[in-house]
């Protein structure tokens, strides 16, 4: 993690790819669900809205995992920016010529899902090839702050803005940087290639599912991460039911609401490395769960846009550092030609917690109301932190002070349960 080790011009370019287009995911991210409010006010439905944009990921994350292992990661994520460019492109002139409408918005979103996925699994997968192993958690950090402040501060401020000024606007905004984000792409991405191409698509993925279940570690780190995923979609899927009807805001307003919560995202980002230093990687989860945990109750608390914003703030903080630390430990753990479908495997969990979670919060809204439905994810989040987390910790702690043993090549049938199941990183 020596910050005197370059991260190179392969990783400055990503790292600008990923900028580009994050500023376009933002502007469409606050846009969908606010022309979702020009067809219906119904909270299923609005929650709706954000399981289409998550359900995909569940269908196609484990294949994407193993195609992003079985084909040259350079094409294949190309390939996916110029179908994103496509969807957006589409979807932003259905809007300008008044062809839109909730159905469109679900299909259009469920697209863009579906090829997210497969763009996270390459890039993701890719990402241990292009910087020094002791520097991921460096090179994380960089990725997710840039990210979530090119969509979260800037972004989603602009989307609201410009869905006021025209609607197709943020959408053909976000088009746009796809196309960009394509061209930065083919010279960032190693052009490597494949290693499992002589063997099945189930053979593949049946090695990555057995090397995950293999490791006790991953298998705890899936069950806490998951279960935090699912009660953040539960009070996400309605906040804009929350932020326009409880706090009364304007389309403006919840754009800003939405964005101030990003300085937290990169306060987050920023304070993975040296957090990891000094607590470790099991108690800064566990501390930066229970502290999301507390944002939910103050959400259901308040009716200041100031105090909403602070909790988000919060809330945003902690998952993003959680997802630096998770990320760089499983990247750091799986051999390189694993990368693609072991993530598949780890992520399959979590994005399966996210759309059941936003359905279930959109529902427990309808019957008990949106405030309730905060506080008991809150609360919920709790006592799923007290169960999970010292297993977390125990697992953790077996293998924290280990060197890095982990090999570059595959395991073939998972890892070695005599081998430390994480470095120190």
């Amino acid at each position: 993690m020596s910050k005197s080790v370059p991260l190179g011009s392969a990783f400055r370019r990503l790292w600008a790819a990923t900028g580009i287009s994050s500023v376009g995911d933002g502007m469409a991210l606050v846009a969908f669900p606010l022309l979702a409010l020009e067809f219906t006010h119904n909270s299923i439905l609005i929650a709706g809205v954000a399981v289409a944009g998550r359900l995909p990921a569940v269908l196609v994350e484990l294949p994407a995992g193993a195609l992003v292992d079985r084909h040259n990661r350079r094409r294949l994520i190309v390939a996916v920016e110029l179908l994103r460019l496509a969807v957006l492109g589409g979807f932003a002139a259905a809007v300008w010529s008044g062809a839109d409408g909730l159905a469109a918005i679900y299909v259009t979103v469920f697209a863009l899902g579906a090829l997210e996925s497969a763009y996270s699994s390459a890039s993701t997968a890719s990402l241990p090839a292009m910087v020094p192993r002791r520097s991921l958690v460096r090179a994380n950090s960089k990725l997710l702050t840039l990210n979530v402040g090119g969509q979260e501060l800037v972004g989603q401020a602009l989307g609201g803005l410009a869905l006021s000024a025209a609607p197709a606007l943020p959408f053909a905004a976000d088009a746009a940087s796809f196309a960009a984000s394509a061209l930065l792409l083919r010279k960032s991405i190693p052009d490597t290639p494949p290693t499992t191409a002589r063997t099945s698509l189930g053979a593949d993925l049946r090695e990555g599912l057995q090397w995950f279940f293999g490791s006790p570690l991953l298998r705890s780190l899936a069950s806490l991460i998951a279960s935090m995923a699912f009660f953040q979609a539960a009070v996400l899927g309605i906040l804009v039911l929350y932020g326009t009807e409880d706090l009364h805001l304007s389309k403006t307003g919840y754009g800003l609401l939405l964005a101030v919560p990003s300085l937290g995202n990169i306060a987050g980002a920023l304070s993975a490395t040296p957090l990891d230093r000094r607590l470790g990687s099991g108690w800064t989860l566990i501390v930066t769960g229970s502290a999301a945990a507390l944002a939910y109750p103050v959400l259901a608390w308040t009716s200041s846009s100031v105090v909403a914003a602070a909790a988000l703030t919060l809330e945003a903080l902690c998952v993003v550092l959680g997802n630096v630390l998770t990320r760089s430990i499983r990247q750091a753990m799986v051999p390189m030609d694993l990368q693609g479908r072991v993530a598949g495997a780890y992520r399959i969990f979590i994005l399966a917690a996210m759309p059941l979670g936003g359905l279930i919060g959109g529902f427990v809204a309808s019957q008990v109301g949106i405030r309730t439905t905060f506080l008991l994810a809150g609360l919920m989040q709790i006592m799923t932190l007290v169960l999970v987390g010292p297993r977390l910790l125990a697992r953790l702690g077996k293998t924290s002070e280990e060197p890095e043993v982990f090999a570059a090549g595959s395991s073939g049938s998972g890892p070695d349960p005599s081998a430390p199941q994480q470095p120190a990183i």
